[in-house]
């Protein structure tokens, strides 16, 4: 797809760089300036559009690529690539999974080691009752996590 355009004359001036980095100005948009990127210029010498025929191309690409996928794929490629982003390696993913659970841990021990004076003992049961469960839900969510982790990274890697 050959991206081309004029510059009006309410837009003002046209100007690209060519092929030896010169600049080259014109109404209508030069030869020199298809398909390359250019810049409309108004009478006050203010820039007023961008126009970059290979950024549109890879825009176009990436979207009919996308429109390929399915609205579920889509979301799971979103999930891998903000994973990555988070976590490069599956170690730095771990650190930071045992972390998570030693706060539970963390606030498990603290409230069983409260002066029974100042705690009633059935809402200490309670209380450790929940964080163990939210601990358990956590952990399995975070194996979860890991497994796609897992795999983003495997996806990444060049096939062979």
């Amino acid at each position: 797809m050959l991206v081309v355009g004029t510059a009006s004359a309410r837009e003002g001036v046209a100007c690209c760089d060519d092929v030896n980095g010169r600049r080259v100005c014109g109404n209508p948009l030069p030869a020199e300036c298809y398909g390359r990127k250019y810049w409309l210029i108004d009478a006050s010498g203010v820039v007023r559009k961008v126009v970059d025929p290979d950024a549109e191309r890879a825009r176009h690409r990436m979207s009919d690529d996308s429109e390929d996928l399915s609205a579920q794929e889509r979301m799971l490629r979103r999930k891998h690539e903000r994973l990555l982003q988070a976590f490069p390696t599956l170690e730095a993913f771990d650190a930071w999974r045992d972390a998570q659970l030693a706060g539970y841990d963390r606030q498990i021990d603290q409230i069983r080691e409260m002066p029974a004076e100042k705690a009633d003992p059935e809402a200490v049961e309670t209380a450790v009752r929940r964080l163990q469960e939210e601990r358990e839900a956590a952990a399995k969510r975070l194996a979860a996590e890991r497994r796609e982790l897992e795999e983003a990274l495997k996806a990444r890697q060049p096939r062979r």
